[in-house]
């Protein structure tokens, strides 16, 4: 009998609302020193997912909710296509919710999020890597950095922390406003540019400590004073520039969890608005220091996991929910954010796989409803912070990345745009 899971508190909303312009997969990349060998990867990837049994699953609909079951197909790997964080085509990827390509150096691993957060696709990337270097004779070890063969699958890795960390005693009343939406012209054929600034972490981590900020709030108080006089991107009046930037629960709560196991927070100002650039990363940092405490995210993981307990979801069947999660996600999802910027943080890896990898690339797939998004990662002493665009400006993008040179960083910009 195969084995199952019930999809995780986060996952339960995707497999409703995915469609092919709003597909809810993000990409994680690394490009490694020497040319990728596709046969040498698949077999890498093969190894690597018999590790990871809550990945190695394909979707089924059930009478009342999707869930996840064991998939016993061989799991492929593409040429990249110039398509990117497109919907997954689960009957021609033998079932399987990621997706690994190469081109050149670069593997990717695109993630349908029903299946996991960034963080857990970080750590099923790196062991893809690791299979890959020792299949390709590295003297490479995992030192306890990467879930290898050897090291015990745990139950806590298939669990859903959501509902482990539930207590309803705690209420979360807060409701944040409509905010302001982009408009553009939309690239065809569902196509996303790719902009990626690199920047020096010792250097932008000196900038931010000059305003006793850390990485994270610096660069979100740069994307809002980039878009705040930026009217002319958006439609609607009296909204606020609204930037959603998810939080790594695994930080504040105890969890081995392989699943999705992150929530948002959200910081905005309203266009026009007469602040400078201190008074907005002040106001970021009032934000997230009110935010980012273990109660306040525990008020959020009561308010995620009450609507999934709420009677009437549970005892109407999935095409019914479908309707009102639908209906809820257009009302209360899209129309919450302008955009989301989403930090993965500082990848380690074992000091004998360093010389063989030379960078980390997220990307926080855009859609027709939310057409700009912003991903960063870090490996060693380098950050990559790429915009993903569905359509074709690119006023925030640019100004943004002048704003970062202002500041005194240099930023090498790479990009796979079409000419517009």
């Amino acid at each position: 009998m195969n084995k199952w899971y019930k999809l995780d508190n986060a996952a339960k909303i995707f497999p409703s609302v995915t469609t092919d312009k709003r597909t809810n997969v993000f990409r994680l990349s690394v490009v490694l020193a020497e040319e990728v060998e596709p046969e040498l990867l698949k077999e890498a990837l093969n190894v690597t997912v018999g590790r990871f049994p809550s990945l190695k699953v394909r979707m089924k609909r059930g009478l009342f909710w999707y869930y996840l079951e064991e998939n016993h197909a061989e799991a492929n790997v593409y040429p990249e296509s110039p398509h990117i964080c497109q919907r997954l085509k689960r009957k021609e990827n033998n079932g399987y919710l990621f997706k690994v390509s190469y081109h050149s150096s670069r593997i990717n691993l695109e993630v349908f999020h029903s299946l996991t957060d960034g963080s857990g696709a970080l750590e099923f990337l790196k062991a893809i890597v690791f299979n890959y270097l020792l299949l390709a004779g590295k003297d490479v070890d995992g030192e306890n950095l990467i879930l290898t063969s050897d090291i015990e699958n745990v139950y806590e890795e298939a669990q859903d922390s959501f509902i482990k960390n539930y207590k309803p005693s705690l209420k979360n009343n807060k409701r944040d406003p409509k905010a302001l939406q982009f408009r553009g012209n939309y690239y065809d054929d569902l196509y996303l540019s790719l902009i990626t600034g690199e920047v020096s972490v010792p250097k932008l981590k000196e900038v931010a400590h000059r305003y006793s900020a850390t990485i994270s709030e610096f660069l979100t108080a740069c994307l809002l004073y980039s878009g705040r006089n930026m009217t002319h991107l958006f439609k609607g009046r009296g909204k606020p520039l609204q930037i959603f930037i998810p939080v790594n629960l695994r930080k504040y709560f105890p969890s081995r969890t392989l699943r999705n196991f992150s929530l948002f927070i959200s910081a905005g100002m309203m266009p026009n608005e007469e602040w400078d650039f201190e008074t907005i990363l002040q106001h970021v940092k009032n934000v997230f220091a009110e935010e980012l405490t273990k109660e306040k995210l525990q008020e959020r993981i009561v308010a995620n996991v009450t609507i999934e307990k709420n009677i009437f979801l549970r005892l109407v069947p999935l095409f019914i929910k479908e309707l009102v999660l639908k209906i809820g996600y257009s009302a209360w999802g899209d129309k919450l954010n302008t955009m989301t910027f989403s930090n993965i943080g500082v990848v380690k890896l074992p000091k004998s796989m360093e010389p063989h990898v030379r960078k980390f690339i997220f990307t926080n797939g855009a859609s027709k409803t939310s057409p700009v998004n912003v991903g960063g990662i870090s490996y060693r002493d380098r950050m990559q912070i790429t915009f993903a665009g569905a359509i074709r400006e690119r006023d925030l993008h640019r100004e943004f990345y002048r704003l970062l040179s202002s500041f005194g960083l240099e930023v090498l910009i790479e990009t796979n745009e079409l000419e517009v």
